[in-house]
């Protein structure tokens, strides 16, 4: 029966235990650390479960902490943002978020929201600018366009008018020539004709 049985003692490796202690330490803390509020409106965090303990700092209401552990006595032992703890009476914490606090995270929300309306109002308002300048933009560049056009039709026109005034000085000049020529040729044949009558009355004269 001993050869089946034996009475020796099992021996373990030692550093198992503690991987397994330690490994069991930190999957409890993980499962007890949730988050409290503080409810008063000033809370002593203490560094033992105890009035008679140090006081670390002063907690005020709405202050988030995470708790570590909870003792039979009443005392929360709880750490900070910072990553300092203590221990607070566990009457002066909640899990839920103060009613106050809340409602102050609600109206930030709502005033970072309307920040964010008011931005985007002034976006829109901004890009409709942008675009009413656009247009008034291209409006003025086609008018610019226009009065080009028409500055180069009138110049054409002036320029014509100019040429056909030109045409009509030199006629007129050629006009006035031959019109003072055709005053001299009727002059001259005025003056023979009147020569030649001159001579036919002293011709009858005679006979």
């Amino acid at each position: 029966m001993n050869g089946f049985f034996s009475t020796a003692p099992v021996r373990r490796h030692p550093g198992v235990g503690v991987l397994l202690a330690m490994g069991l330490f930190m999957a409890t803390g993980d499962a007890e650390a949730e988050d409290r509020y503080v409810t008063d409106e000033q809370v002593n965090l203490r560094r033992s479960a105890a009035l008679s303990a140090p006081v670390i700092r002063t907690l005020k209401a709405g202050d988030k902490v995470e708790l570590l552990e909870a003792n039979s006595s009443g005392w929360d032992h709880v750490r900070l943002s910072d990553g300092s703890d203590g221990w607070v009476a566990r009457r002066s914490l909640s899990a839920k978020i103060p009613v106050e606090i809340e409602r102050n995270q609600l109206k930030a929300e709502i005033d970072e929201l309307r920040a964010k309306l008011v931005s985007h109002e002034k976006l829109q308002n901004e890009l409709k600018r942008i675009q009413e300048v656009s247009r008034n933009a291209l409006r003025i560049e086609q008018e610019n366009q226009e009065l080009i056009a028409k500055a180069n039709r009138l110049e054409k026109e002036l320029k014509q008018a100019s040429d056909e005034n030109r045409i009509l000085e030199k006629q007129s000049d050629t006009l006035f020539f031959l019109a003072g020529a055709g005053v001299l040729i009727l002059g001259f044949i005025s003056g023979l004709l009147s020569r030649r009558r001159r001579k036919s009355s002293s011709y009858g004269s005679l006979e």
